[in-house]
């Protein structure tokens, strides 16, 4: 039986540099922030950010950092209150205790569970790692709501807070499919309930449809970002100034558009949709990096507040492109409060706030750190 041993002893923490902001032109919302650097000391242990910390969660109580190393594969121990590596618990790929071959997304639910995440592999084991559950989200697997013809859950889900429900979007499974709306499955009955949002079906209008010898060959698609808080599952997308909000409690679907004074509302999509070679692709992805994009929400549970960024072209530079970044912030219903250009950047692999202060991923001389960012608001 594997248990999570956490062992105590004295910690290093390296204060590697301080900034701070004031608010900038919003006289409505008086807002600032500090901002310093600390390292985890690693001891003689290498921590494992080749993926820049794509599989690593935070515990509930927000005092331990798990981090999947997937190649070994093992799950790394980090204090977070003292900013210390711990331990290391060996992990198996296949069998029985098999987190999964690939492993792309990690979570920890609220009672302890680990979800190991690839695609179309779903496993769900218990807090002490000896017990181990494998979901499978196909048609012929799920009760309830029925997916259409070519419909399917999509890559990319998150479990709930419990552990208990998967949140997805479902879409049309083929080449340049459309998203057609929210997911959940009931992970204790595989019960299927579908929460059509049509207006999410136009974001293939900003694809890029690559084509060899005539027949399709790959198609980039929107991002949709998931989110679970206060009951509600958020929907954000990559190409839009929006969100839809998902009452669990009311059965209710609200939508939001927001609006920024500093980038687009939305992708224009001046790029080529279709390309027939590789260098065409890569030449129509460039255009459409210099144009919007909104990242992920993370909530700072503390203060009720919701923090995105969203980056744009601001100018060339001879060839070189420069991208202005902007801090968005929402209260916990969504209501957009501020936003302001930042110069500092938030991870979108790792990003998390403990304590009122949201904690971003740095890569420090191949070591694990973070950036702290430490908000006042007034």
């Amino acid at each position: 039986m594997k248990r999570l041993l956490i062992l105590f002893s004295l910690a290093m923490l390296f204060a590697c540099g301080s900034e701070s902001s004031d608010n900038e032109g919003d006289t409505n919302f008086s807002f600032s922030f500090s901002i310093d650097t600390v390292m985890v000391d690693p001891g003689d242990h290498l921590v494992f950010i080749s993926n820049y910390m794509n599989t690593a969660a935070v515990s509930p109580d927000q005092k331990i950092l798990y981090n999947l190393n997937t190649k070994t594969p093992e799950l790394e121990i980090i204090d977070l209150e003292e900013l210390i590596y711990r331990e290391s618990i060996p992990l198996e790929k296949e069998g029985p205790e098999g987190i999964g071959t690939y492993v792309s997304d990690f979570s920890v639910s609220d009672k302890g569970d680990f979800i190991f995440q690839g695609y179309q592999s779903f496993v769900k084991a218990n807090a002490t790692l000896d017990q181990y559950q494998l979901f499978k989200f196909q048609p012929e697997q799920l009760k309830g709501d029925t997916l259409a013809e070519k419909e399917g859950v999509d890559f990319g889900s998150i479990p709930s807070r419990d552990g208990n429900y998967l949140f997805a979007s479902y879409s049309v499974q083929e080449f340049g499919g459309d998203i057609r709306g929210l997911a959940i499955v009931n992970l204790q009955t595989m019960e299927l309930k579908k929460i059509p949002i049509p207006e999410l079906e136009s974001l293939t209008d900003f694809n890029i449809n690559q084509f060899q010898d005539g027949k399709p060959r790959m198609s980039t698609i929107e991002r949709i970002w998931i989110a679970e808080e206060n009951g509600k599952v958020y929907f954000t997308n990559t190409a839009r100034n929006e969100a839809f909000i998902y009452d669990l409690n009311s059965d209710s679907l609200q939508k939001k558009t927001f609006h920024s004074s500093l980038t687009s509302d939305s992708k224009k999509g001046l790029y080529s949709k279709n390309t027939n070679s590789d260098q065409e692709m890569k030449d129509a992805w460039a255009e459409k990096n210099k144009e919007v994009n909104f990242f992920p929400m993370v909530y700072d549970e503390t203060n009720k507040k919701f923090w995105r960024v969203s980056q744009e072209m601001d100018r060339m530079i001879a060839d070189s492109v420069v991208t202005k970044k902007i801090l968005t912030i929402f209260d916990q219903d969504l209501n957009q409060l501020h936003e302001e250009k930042i110069d500092f950047n938030i991870s979108q692999s790792l990003s998390f706030f403990k304590d009122g202060i949201l904690y971003t991923f740095v890569n420090i001389d191949d070591e694990l750190g973070f950036a702290r960012i430490k908000p006042t608001y007034d």
